[in-house]
């Protein structure tokens, strides 16, 4: 598919829904949802949700695979705060993440992993004020592995000659920026994320997905910032992504580190093509359409850009 989307609703997959109602209010001062979102295997599925509705969570979305497991009706009997949303097709991250939070009922979103864990046990309304400070498109958690260490989370970007780098480092203070939210995790603003158009579920590889939501929140104005309240612990290993420019690469590069930002828009020049011909690993009549694609991507968002990628690494500030 070469369009590139550009509403959270350009993708609308089918799925059933089992238990919790849509409407159910959430409780006042506890404006946020939670989005679980699940792999490896699920043995302890009812012991994820009853320690999230001991916390306070009376609104949760899980998503579901295709190989649901036969007890998925008595569990959803039990726990009426949350909806399972079951997926009729393989769906990647980015079209679960777009799933999930469209099918949330607060202003803010929580998204976990079904290997993950609150290390508290409560979340207090300061805390939600601070949410609330900060205004960002995503707070982002602090996360530690299994042995309590902390996982270097907080990327940050660099511009090194004409090459465009990221260094993961771990978190340092309460508001620091990120580049892009780790292993996806972290409380999402509802509506910033549908402003942004969500995540781009057109690519497969979810290290891109992740990637490309986050710079183009930066790169229009939003910011996804470091929250050190909130912490998750993994209960196996933290999973690696794929950072091997593939297929997904150059949807990427053309949308988020070619264009060129001049005066109050972006545009997306033609020497940009030839340049990433030279280094793709695909033939020019893809790489071509690949580029058309972007080029009309960047031409319909062009007054949303607020700066572009070289701008950003050299400006970039952490702790500002």
């Amino acid at each position: 598919m070469n369009t590139i989307p550009l509403t959270l609703d350009s993708c609308r997959p089918t799925y059933t829904v089992l238990g919790g109602g849509r409407g159910s209010s959430c409780k006042d001062g506890f404006p946020v949802s939670v989005l679980l979102l699940n792999r490896g295997p699920r043995l302890y599925r009812g012991t994820v949700l009853q320690e999230l509705v001991k916390v306070g969570f009376d609104s949760i979305v899980s998503i579901e695979g295709l190989a649901d497991t036969p007890e998925l009706e008595a569990i959803a009997a039990r726990f009426p705060q949350v909806r399972f949303v079951c997926l009729d097709d393989k769906a990647n991250l980015g079209v679960q993440m777009n799933i999930g939070v469209r099918e949330s009922c607060a202003p803010y979103v929580l998204v976990v992993w079904n290997d993950m864990r609150l290390a508290t046990s409560t979340l207090s309304s300061r805390f939600f004020d601070r949410v609330v400070e900060l205004d960002a498109a995503c707070l982002v958690p602090t996360l530690s592995d299994q042995s309590g260490s902390h996982v270097p989370s907080i990327s940050h970007p660099a511009q090194s000659g004409s090459a465009f780098r990221i260094v993961q480092l771990p978190p340092r203070k309460d508001g620091e920026k990120a580049l892009y939210p780790f292993d996806a995790c972290g409380i999402y603003s509802r509506e910033k994320f549908a402003m942004l158009g969500g995540f781009d579920w057109t690519m497969s590889n979810p290290y891109w997905q992740k990637l490309d939501f986050g710079l183009r929140a930066w790169l229009w104005g939003e910011s996804i910032r470091y929250a050190q309240a909130l912490k998750l612990n993994y209960d196996s290993t933290p999973p690696s992504d794929d950072t091997t420019p593939d297929a997904d690469y150059g949807r990427f590069w053309f949308k988020n580190l070619a264009p060129v930002y001049r005066g109050d828009s972006a545009t997306l020049p033609g020497s940009r093509f030839w340049s990433y011909l030279f280094r793709a690993r695909q033939g020019l009549s893809t790489a071509f359409e690949e580029f058309k694609a972007a080029k009309t991507w960047v031409a319909a968002c062009s007054y949303r850009f607020k700066e572009d990628a070289a701008r950003l690494a050299d400006l970039w500030d952490p702790l500002a």
